[in-house]
């Protein structure tokens, strides 16, 4: 979609993926001088030593590298957040095989305890939230494809709204949101049921362009949760699917985002 945007307005643009980039570039002759390139996939390991590299070679990537493995991985995350007063739910990182002992201790002081990778994996499928009640099924944080995990006081929340924000101005008209039914998650990503956040709150939006300046990146999908309290971070993601919520708000968000590539490609 977004590749499309940029080719109809007269720029060439070429899809790959991130294993096959460098081949891409010497395949095509695309030199560091009037090559841009945008990452529509993020880990703190192996996509952003690729990006890193190639950045230091002179070509400008967008978000940056540094960026995205902030965003990337979530307890980097949420230490930048803290770092600049930004409401997060409190966070601990910790080995899996010590995980279940941990808790077990943290449930008397926080009443409930998410645990999940530090990166993303399976739209959620490895995130699991504990209480008093269900400690029998600690077992399942065996099943987190990693060595380590991370536990976090549960925030409890009434919606959850994600806001696009691009060159620190989040898209007032592209905001959605999901709300918890019976059980604890919701999804503003892949998710058919998201609904448009009319009219957001100048709270919400400030909040995520603030996030966005934090984080240094152009493109940002931000994740932030409504509480009795205020608002608390979730998430900061760098790309997400854009079908479901150009068909929801009726916002060309794709068009959006080609113009500031363009822009920074011009630069």
């Amino acid at each position: 979609m977004i590749a499309d945007e940029i080719i109809s307005a007269g720029f060439n643009c070429f899809l790959t993926t991130i294993i096959k980039v460098e081949e891409l570039l010497q395949e095509k002759k695309l030199e560091p001088s009037n090559t841009t390139i945008h990452t529509r996939t993020a880990h703190p390991g192996q996509v952003y030593r690729i990006l890193k590299k190639l950045e230091d070679k002179g070509y400008r990537v967008y978000n940056n590298p540094e960026t995205t493995k902030l965003t990337s991985q979530k307890y980097l995350s949420c230490i930048q957040m803290e770092k600049y007063d930004l409401p997060c739910a409190i966070t601990i990182k910790i080995k899996k095989s010590e995980a279940m002992k941990k808790v077990e201790e943290l449930i008397p002081q926080w009443g409930k305890v998410i645990v999940k990778p530090l990166t993303s994996k399976g739209q959620g499928e490895y995130a699991f939230c504990f209480r008093q009640d269900n400690l029998s099924e600690l077992g399942n944080i065996n099943t987190i494809p990693a060595d380590e995990v991370i536990c976090q006081k549960y925030v409890d929340y009434t919606r959850l709204s994600r806001i696009i924000v691009i060159e620190f101005k989040a898209l007032a008209g592209a905001v959605f949101f999901d709300e918890p039914g019976n059980g604890w998650k919701c999804s503003v990503c892949l998710n058919p049921n998201i609904k448009l956040y009319r009219n957001p709150l100048k709270e919400l939006l400030n909040l995520a362009e603030k996030s966005a300046r934090v984080f240094n990146g152009e493109i940002f999908f931000i994740d932030i949760f409504s509480t009795p309290k205020g608002f608390v971070l979730n998430e900061i993601n760098t790309a997400c699917s854009l079908i479901l919520h150009q068909k929801i708000s009726g916002v060309n968000i794709a068009k959006f985002i080609a113009q500031r590539l363009i822009e920074l490609g011009s630069k």
